[in-house]
């Protein structure tokens, strides 16, 4: 099986982007990592053969007009929702920008998606009355499932109705029942359960995290300064301890 990756985003958070998936890159196994944007390269310096750039500014999945095109997230977080359409593999890992990889994280892609639409770790804040509600800044997708029908219900809704949250509130409310529980591990975020008292997390969400403290924190510093030629060194150690 493949391991994919994807991260989805607008212009102004490239860089970011492409700070956490250095982390992601030089921590795992993974195979490959698409970047859906709204242009044809997210840099002039080339990057990695790793990394696959889709251009979707001319996305076709939701109107122009429609009631969430204005959300501050944009219509590039609710590409994800579309990755079973843009993407022929059966599953895919995706990642928010302000998520950053501290320790292997390969074993996240043998989650058993079999029956689920996706894996993703509660907001146990808010997962009352029986309605499980997680948080998308990790996902770990079953494109495959999805496929059958499921994102293009997701995609109408979203195409209909105003959301706060957007593809995360839509994935949540028409998937009940087929959501499969991510350890908090994954998913480190004052969201989460009992996530502060994890002692050695493998990836740190920092939702909600103004912009400005975001690239102060030293974990980003850290991989923004960080070189391909580095990352993709580590990432091929990583690669053989898996063989």
């Amino acid at each position: 099986m493949e391991r994919i990756a994807a991260y989805s985003g607008t212009k102004n958070i490239y860089k970011d982007m492409l700070t956490s998936a250095k982390s992601l890159i030089a921590n795992s196994a993974v195979d490959k990592v698409h970047m859906f944007i709204e242009d044809d390269k997210m840099q002039e310096e080339p990057l990695p053969d790793i990394i696959v750039c889709h251009n979707v500014k001319n996305q076709k999945y939701f109107k122009p007009d429609g009631p969430n095109m204005t959300s501050p997230f944009s219509y590039m977080a609710m590409m994800r929702i579309a990755l079973c359409h843009e993407l022929p593999n059966n599953t895919v890992l995706s990642l928010d920008a302000d998520t950053i990889v501290k320790n292997d994280c390969t074993d996240i892609w043998d989650i058993d998606l079999d029956g689920y639409y996706f894996s993703s770790t509660p907001e146990h804040h808010r997962t009352k009355h029986g309605i499980l509600y997680c948080n998308h800044g990790v996902v770990y997708y079953n494109l495959k499932k999805l496929r059958n029908g499921k994102a293009d219900e997701c995609i109408q809704v979203l195409n209909d109705c105003k959301f706060t949250w957007v593809e995360q509130d839509v994935c949540n409310c028409l998937c009940q029942g087929y959501i499969h529980e991510m350890p908090a591990k994954y998913n480190v975020t004052k969201f989460t359960v009992d996530n502060e008292k994890l002692i050695n997390p493998v990836i740190k969400h920092f939702a909600s995290l103004p912009r400005n403290k975001w690239i102060a924190r030293p974990e980003v510093k850290h991989w923004r300064k960080m070189s391909w030629d580095e990352i993709m060194r580590l990432h091929e150690d990583i690669v053989e301890r898996h063989k």
